[in-house]
C-alpha cells in the first residue's frame, strides 16, 4: 500500500511537470494531442453515459420511485388516520355532552326528590312540634288554672283564718283547711 501514497507518485509526478514547464511546453496544451484527447473523451464520456444510464440511473430512480410512494403511502395514512380521529373526537364530544345531560337530569331528579322529602320531613316535624306545643300548652293551662284555683281557695282560707283570729272564733281544723296544690304533668 505504499505504493499508492501521495509522498511516491507525487514526487515523480511533479518532477515530470515541472521538466516540461522547463521545456515550454504542457502536453495537455499540445495540439498534436488534440485527437487522442478528443477521441478518449468521448470513449470515456460514452462509457460513463452507458454506465449511468444503465445501472446507475435505474437503481436510482427505483429509489426516488420507491421513496415516493412511501411518502405518499405515509401521507394517504396521515389524513386516514387524522379522519378517523376527528370522527373519533366528534363521537367523544357527542357522547360527552349526552352523558353531561344525562348527568344534569340524574342531578335534577334526584334534586326533586330530595327536596321533596325534605319538605315531606319538614312538614312532618311541624305537625310534632305544633302537636306538642299544644300539648305542652294545654299542661301549662291547666297548671295556671290549677294554681289560680289554689290561690283562690289558699286566700279564702287565709281570709277565713284571719277573720277568725281578729274576732276570736275558733278557727277551723288544719284537716279542713284547703291547702295550695300545684299541679304539674309531665
Amino acid at each position: 500500500m505504499k505504493f499508492w501514497r501521495i509522498e511516491t507518485l507525487g514526487i515523480p509526478l511533479l518532477l515530470a511537470a515541472s521538466a516540461a514547464h522547463a521545456e515550454g511546453e504542457i502536453p495537455q496544451m499540445d495540439q498534436t494531442w488534440y485527437p487522442n484527447q478528443l477521441l478518449w473523451l468521448a470513449v470515456s464520456f460514452l462509457l460513463m453515459f452507458v454506465l449511468v444510464s444503465k445501472f446507475i440511473a435505474p437503481v436510482v430512480s427505483g429509489v426516488l420511485k420507491t421513496r415516493e410512494s412511501a411518502i405518499n403511502d405515509a401521507i394517504r395514512e396521515a389524513e386516514r388516520a387524522k379522519a378517523e380521529a376527528e370522527s373519533t373526537r366528534g363521537a367523544a364530544t357527542s357522547e360527552s355532552q349526552s352523558a353531561r345531560m344525562k348527568a344534569a337530569e340524574y342531578m335534577a331528579a334526584a334534586q326533586a326528590e330530595n327536596s321533596k322529602a325534605a319538605a315531606e320531613a319538614m312538614a312532618k316535624l311541624d305537625n310534632e312540634i305544633s302537636r306538642k306545643a299544644g300539648h305542652a300548652a294545654a299542661i301549662l293551662e291547666d297548671a295556671v288554672t290549677k294554681a289560680q284555683n289554689g290561690i283562690d281557695e289558699a286566700a279564702q282560707s287565709l281570709a277565713a283564718a284571719m277573720t277568725a283570729a281578729l274576732l276570736g272564733d275558733k278557727p277551723q281544723a288544719a284537716a279542713d283547711a284547703p291547702k295550695l296544690k300545684l299541679a304539674v304533668k309531665r
